[in-house]
């Protein structure tokens, strides 16, 4: 029978283990590193006060005049997305698509719901 201090001496745990970290780290690509700039971005409105949460709220306001962007999730609805896209279209706003579905978007803003469509309004 071998010795036990001999088992363990053989064993190799990765770096990463060592550490206590559980993921490899891997260099963000440029494409995430601007999903997370329109998040914060998003972040910010939100901590002013400037922030409209659902698809009906945002046609409301377009409708009124006060929408300055427009953020969505990757599973909004097709049918409301083409029409917030059409409203966007006539009056210059911007729509920015986000990584993150509906869940993930909720979780970002700190809502019990699932949140598929933020605007945010002018003043």
């Amino acid at each position: 029978m071998e010795n036990v201090t001999d088992v363990y001496l053989e064993e190799v745990t990765p770096e990463n283990q060592v550490k206590g970290f559980t993921k490899s780290f891997v260099k963000r690509t440029k494409a995430k590193r601007e999903e997370n700039l329109s998040v914060k971005e998003l972040l910010g409105y939100m901590k002013e006060k400037k922030v409209k949460i659902g698809a009906k709220i945002t046609a409301k306001n377009f409708k009124l005049g006060n929408v300055a962007k427009v953020f969505t999730s990757t599973n909004c609805d097709k049918m409301t997305l083409k029409m917030i896209e059409h409203y966007a279209k006539i009056a210059n706003v911007e729509v920015v698509a986000l990584d993150l579905d509906n869940e993930e978007l909720g979780q970002k803003l700190v809502k019990p719901f699932l949140v598929s469509m933020v605007c945010v309004v002018k003043n």
